[in-house]
């Protein structure tokens, strides 16, 4: 049963005055811009778009091209899904059992740099369509891997009556820094055609040297956190450690989990659903505004740049409610918000009440995830918060394809892009059907201040 003192708070405390928590929120705002420009708004979109259809003529032809772009985009994420599930517990028990926590952050994170830096390779030609979808899904891999390691920071900067504010601060921080970029992005390079820098459109170079600009803004967010975070002894130092081991390490965690932790393990798989399904809720939401609402490119990357902002609003207040109440009222409240908003936006198909429902949404998005966050490393044994979070980021890629597959079930259904919020609703609903049972304790509420 985890409770609300953490034993290594008090020493902590006396090597670390000054925990790294300014570093550890400007490495989720450095990291952001990945997410939002590369992966979601902008360069995804030039990929499976004008790259796979560049020399196609025709209407039936350019449609029959960029399906085939997206059906090449997907395969190669879902290839780096399965190598995420794979690597995160087990890099994750190396973290903590040999003591290379840090070492991990760094490599995965200057590794993303890198990958996105070489973006700039894929030209506008069909051609480069695979380099282009492999470059996106090495960059998740190396994202995700070092979210895992910069989630298992945050019981080291923080103590369990301040974890919240510091875990909300952080999520805010990300989507503010996806807003500032975003529209930096938009400002030097996409609009009106050449941007501020003047870059043409010859060859695809202005979206091509994006990439370039957002690989310095991942790394200048990102160091100060590299070069300052905090020391993270090894568990089992003297072991020598290999990936047979490491794997096996892995198993037996779990099995012994399944007598001495049953919570944690019912919670990571509770929250790999509803998680998918808040993740859901941001990956269609351009799609849905553009093929629902007919939303222009424009009018969807303001829309986009919107929930941001309300989502970054939403997450610094909804961390300081976490400290006051307890992670496990944040996430029932946020899931309850969504799920009912999501079904007055599927009842009332007014563009307003899409604007007005699907930014309320955004609020409570960003609390959840990163209650979501706060909560595993209070249910986690003092040591093993990276390989628990190995084992969270696991649950979620195992179960990610649910609010995806959920969304286009219940458009091929219905035959109408908008009652795919439904699929993404009951995948909500069913992530905290499973969470309300679980018997967290004094994980879920609430530290006692001394």
């Amino acid at each position: 049963m985890a409770t609300t003192s953490d034993p290594r708070a008090g020493v902590r405390a006396r090597r670390s005055p000054r925990p790294p928590v300014v570093p550890f929120a400007l490495w989720d705002g450095g990291m952001s811009a990945f997410s939002s420009v590369i992966l979601t708004f902008v360069f995804a979109t030039y990929v499976a778009s004008a790259v796979a259809s560049e020399g196609a003529v025709g209407e039936e032809a350019i449609k029959a091209a960029q399906d085939h772009g997206s059906q090449v985009l997907t395969t190669w994420q879902s290839i780096g899904a399965v190598a995420v599930a794979l690597l995160a517990p087990l890099l994750g028990n190396l973290a903590d059992r040999g003591g290379a926590r840090n070492t991990l952050l760094r490599i995965t994170t200057v590794a993303t740099v890198v990958v996105v830096a070489l973006m700039p390779l894929v030209a506008l030609d069909s051609d480069y369509l695979v380099l282009g979808a492999v470059l996106i899904a090495l960059a998740v891999v190396f994202s995700e891997l070092a979210g895992v390691f910069v989630n298992s920071v945050l019981p080291d900067i923080s103590s369990p009556e301040n974890r919240g504010r510091v875990s909300g601060t952080a999520w805010a921080v990300g989507y503010w820094g996806s807003i500032v970029c975003l529209g930096m992005v938009l400002v030097l390079f996409v609009m009106p055609g050449t941007g501020l820098l003047g870059i043409t459109g010859e060859g695809g170079w202005n979206y091509r040297a994006i990439p370039l600009f957002v690989a310095l803004w991942i790394l200048v967010g990102t160091l100060p956190l590299m070069l300052k975070a905090p020391r993270h002894p090894a568990t089992a130092p003297a072991q020598r450690w290999t990936p047979l081991q490491g794997y096996a390490s892995v198993i037996r965690r779990v099995v012994r989990a399944f007598k001495e932790e049953p919570v944690l393990l019912q919670y990571l798989l509770a929250s790999a659903v509803y998680r998918d399904g808040l993740g859901a809720v941001f990956s269609i939401a351009g799609v849905l505004a553009a093929n629902a609402y007919g939303f222009s490119t424009v009018e969807v990357i303001i829309f986009g740049i919107s929930a941001n902002l309300v989502a970054g609003c939403g997450v610094f207040l909804g961390g300081r409610i976490d400290d006051r109440v307890g992670p496990r009222p944040v996430i029932i409240g946020g899931c309850l918000g969504i799920i009912v908003l999501g079904l007055v936006v599927l009842v009332f198909p007014a563009t307003a009440v899409f604007w007005v429902a699907g930014l309320a949404i955004c609020l409570f998005v960003g609390p959840v995830q990163s209650a979501s966050r706060n909560l595993l490393t209070r249910l986690s044994q003092p040591g093993r918060e990276t390989e628990n979070f190995g084992l969270y980021a696991t649950t979620g890629r195992a179960l990610g394809f649910l609010g995806t597959a959920a969304f286009a079930a219940t458009v091929a259904i219905a035959g109408d892009t908008r009652t795919g919020i439904l699929g993404i609703v009951i995948v909500l609903a069913l992530g905290l059907v499973a969470f309300l049972p679980i018997r967290l304790g004094a994980a879920g509420r609430a530290a006692v201040r001394a």
